[in-house]
C-alpha cells in the first residue's frame, strides 16, 4: 500500500511527461461535455490508474468510514457556478479522475441517501485531491 502511494505520488508530479495512454493500462475514457473521466480503481485496477493520474488535474476518492468504497453506486456530478453539470455520471469505484478546464466547480457525490459536496478551484497546472468519506450505515 506504501508503496503504491510512493508510485502515485511520484506519478502524479511528475508531470504530463510520464503519462500513460488509458487504453495501454485497460482503463476505458469516458467523455460529456468535451471533459474527459475515468472512473474505477479497485482490486489490480488501482496500479493502471495511479499510471494514468498525471493526466487528470482532479482526482476523487470515495470512501466509506474510511475505507474505499468497493462496489459500485455512487453518483458523482462536477457542477460549474451556474449549478449545471459539466460532468455525471456513477462511479466504478473508488477513484474518479477528472479533466474539467480551470475554473471554479463543484463536486457532489451521492452514496446510500447521503450527499456530500465541496467547492474548489482549478487554477493552471494544479492538481486537486477530493475526498468524499459517507458514514456507514
Amino acid at each position: 500500500m506504501k508503496r503504491s502511494l510512493i508510485l502515485w505520488l511520484a506519478l502524479v508530479h511528475a508531470g504530463p511527461s510520464l503519462a500513460v495512454d488509458e487504453a495501454a493500462v485497460g482503463i476505458k475514457v469516458h467523455r460529456q461535455s468535451g471533459v474527459n473521466f475515468v472512473t474505477g480503481g479497485t482490486g489490480d485496477e488501482a496500479q493502471a490508474f495511479a499510471e494514468i493520474a498525471a493526466r487528470y488535474p482532479v482526482h476523487v476518492r470515495f470512501t466509506v468510514g474510511g475505507a474505499p468504497v468497493a462496489e459500485k453506486g455512487v453518483h458523482f456530478r462536477v457542477l460549474d457556478v451556474k449549478g449545471d453539470a459539466l460532468v455525471e455520471a456513477d462511479a466504478g469505484g473508488p477513484l474518479f479522475y477528472v479533466n474539467p478546464p480551470s475554473g471554479r466547480w463543484t463536486f457532489e457525490a451521492t452514496w446510500n441517501g447521503q450527499t456530500l459536496a465541496q467547492t474548489k478551484d482549478l487554477t493552471g497546472r494544479r492538481y486537486l485531491e477530493v475526498s468524499f468519506d459517507f458514514k456507514s450505515d
